[in-house]
């Protein structure tokens, strides 16, 4: 939201993020770390930002991350944004109309 006007539709999801340990010959995965990706689907042409954008939240960011969502607040590009969070039903209609798939 930018004022009362929606600018898009926000999805968040957790996701568990695995890195490559160890030498060439004997890499493994390890580390896991569950962190939040986003995806932003822009409505409003006059926003100027793009019509889909994404991206991770890294574990360094996530307190503060969580306190600004905490307060309906999304932070992108230098500026900020109000948040309305939807309820089950209206989350499920939006994921069918968007094509999204929540694994």
């Amino acid at each position: 939201m930018d004022g009362d006007e929606q600018i898009g539709v926000l999805v968040i999801r957790v996701t568990t993020w695995w890195w490559r340990e160890g030498p060439f010959r004997r890499r493994r995965w390890g580390n896991p770390q569950e962190l939040p990706e986003w995806a932003l689907s822009c409505t409003d042409p006059a926003q100027q930002l793009p019509d889909l954008d994404d991206g991770i939240i890294s574990a360094g960011e996530l307190d503060e991350e969580l306190a600004d969502w905490s307060a309906g607040i999304f932070r992108l590009r230098g500026r900020q944004f109000g948040l309305v969070w939807l309820g089950e039903e209206e989350a499920g209609a939006a994921q069918e109309e968007h094509g999204w798939t929540m694994r």
